[in-house]
């Protein structure tokens, strides 16, 4: 992986010292941050909460939405996804600039979800929220390694889908299936209870230390297997 920066605002490199073993500044003609990988880049765009309100109000922001939306390639690198990432506080800046009346403080929230909405609705790119320099350091690292690893392309898990039974399946397995969809039970301990008790009926009968003599199982989780069944 590499990391370009650009070269206009040199102390954003002092910002991401560390997360990046290749990294160098250069003249992006847009965006702050460029993460180069093997199959394209990400274009990263940094604004302090200052910069963001007086942007927006300037139409500056939005004129730089859309060429990043906008933007196939930079420095020869195809771009593949586009962030904004938000640095800094919007209550100590509101407060800095005397907005600390209840109604006001409404009506500056309102506004900034207005903004945000038309950020990731209208110019298709997600927003980052980084409090401070820690946490946007934190971000930077966690995108390049995520980029290096591929996870971000990857496809969601199906971690609370099952899949429909098959009617061809054995009956050991369509008990395992059932006795699994239960909660506190997964595939691993279905299969245990099933090789303990035999039936689905036995591990329903089964006490709290008959439930304790099957492996994985302790005395909390076997008292909230019986629970289910009592």
């Amino acid at each position: 992986m590499n990391l370009l920066v650009d070269h206009r605002e040199r102390h954003l490199k002092e910002l991401v010292q560390g997360v990046c073993a290749e990294t160098a500044l250069a003249q992006l003609p847009i965006g702050d941050y460029l993460v180069i990988g093997e199959s394209g880049a990400t274009l990263v765009e940094r604004k302090t909460v200052k910069d963001f309100f007086s942007s927006a109000r300037s139409n500056r922001l939005w004129d730089q939405m859309l060429r990043m939306m906008k933007a196939e390639k930079v420095l020869g690198h195809r771009i593949r996804r586009r962030i904004l990432v938000i640095h800094g506080d919007f209550m100590d800046y509101w407060r800095m600039i005397g907005y600390g009346r209840e109604e006001s403080m409404s009506t500056r929230w309102c506004q900034l979800m207005g903004a945000f909405m038309e950020i990731v609705y209208v110019y298709n790119t997600p927003i980052i929220y980084a409090e401070d320099d820690t946490a946007f350091k934190a971000f930077m690292r966690i995108l390049i390694q995520r980029e290096a690893t591929g996870k971000n392309d990857k496809s969601p898990d199906a971690r609370w889908y099952r899949k429909p039974v098959k009617a061809d399946l054995p009956v050991k397995d369509r008990k395992k299936y059932i006795l699994s969809a239960l909660p506190y039970i997964g595939d691993r301990l279905a299969e245990n209870l099933l090789q303990h008790f035999c039936t689905i009926s036995g591990v329903a009968c089964a006490s709290i230390k008959e439930l304790q003599k099957v492996p994985k199982i302790g005395k909390k989780k076997a008292g909230l297997i019986y629970k289910m069944f009592h």
